[in-house]
């Protein structure tokens, strides 16, 4: 890993959330140079979108085929990964499991359904890819995660995973922090119900995830300069963020 600033940018993408089209589309968008830049994906790749294992396959892909783009773990890997810890694909008994994930309101049973499509070896294949997430990156003053952090603890070494891909009211409220905590998982709607935009907090917190879950465009920051780029009918290159 570099330091910040051999990076020409360094681009952040929120939650994607099975929008393989919308991804695909501002990956183009970017034209990402893997000598000068860094892109860091934030999590949620699967569920409620309609294409979350291609979604999540196409990360892999980007991932493995470049130095310098990083994908972070978010709790929808996380129900996956659970899911499969508990239901071995290989009794086949998965299939027919009740579990939370598989609860529509999270999306799961989209992505199993989508599953089921893949032999053996490429189910596999994900699964590993999905368990090696790393949590987080910390870049000193810039710190990447899904969820935030939980501002009680002092140190990254208390913050636990439920806190790094679970928290959102305690750490949005309470983060004081010096660290730009850049952070997925909390739709900007949370906060301001008619954005649609990337949105930078007083409190050195930038949400990411602008709804594409619930059928919002998927954005890209480059945190260097918070400008950003959207899928969609954007068209005038990167525009600065808006507090």
């Amino acid at each position: 890993m570099r330091e910040i600033n051999e990076y020409k940018r360094i681009i952040s993408i929120g939650d994607i959330h099975g929008h393989y089209e919308k991804v695909k589309e501002l990956w183009e968008k970017i034209c990402f140079n893997d000598d000068e830049d860094l892109l860091i994906f934030h999590g949620d790749y699967i569920d409620r979108g309609p294409e979350p294992v291609r979604t999540l396959q196409f990360v892999k892909s980007l991932v493995e085929g470049h130095e310098n783009i990083i994908a972070l773990k978010g709790n929808h890997e996380v129900f996956m990964q659970s899911f499969f810890d508990r239901y071995p694909f290989e009794d086949g008994e998965c299939w027919n499991a009740y579990d939370l994930w598989l609860d529509p309101r999270n999306g799961g049973d989209i992505t199993i359904e989508q599953l089921r499509n893949l032999d053996r070896h490429e189910l596999a294949e994900l699964l590993h890819f999905v368990q090696a997430l790393p949590l987080y990156l910390d870049m000193g003053k810039y710190f990447f995660v899904h969820a935030g952090v939980n501002p009680r603890k002092h140190s990254l070494s208390e913050q636990t995973e439920e806190d790094l891909l679970w928290i959102r009211k305690m750490f949005i409220l309470y983060y004081n922090g010096e660290k730009n905590i850049i952070v997925g998982h909390t739709p900007v709607q949370y906060l301001a119900q008619k954005r649609n935009e990337p949105l930078l907090l007083a409190n050195n917190i930038l949400l990411l995830d602008t709804g594409t879950a619930f059928g919002r465009e998927l954005s890209a920051v480059n945190v260097l300069d918070l400008t950003y780029l959207q899928s969609g009918g954007q068209t005038d290159g990167w525009q600065k963020i808006c507090c």
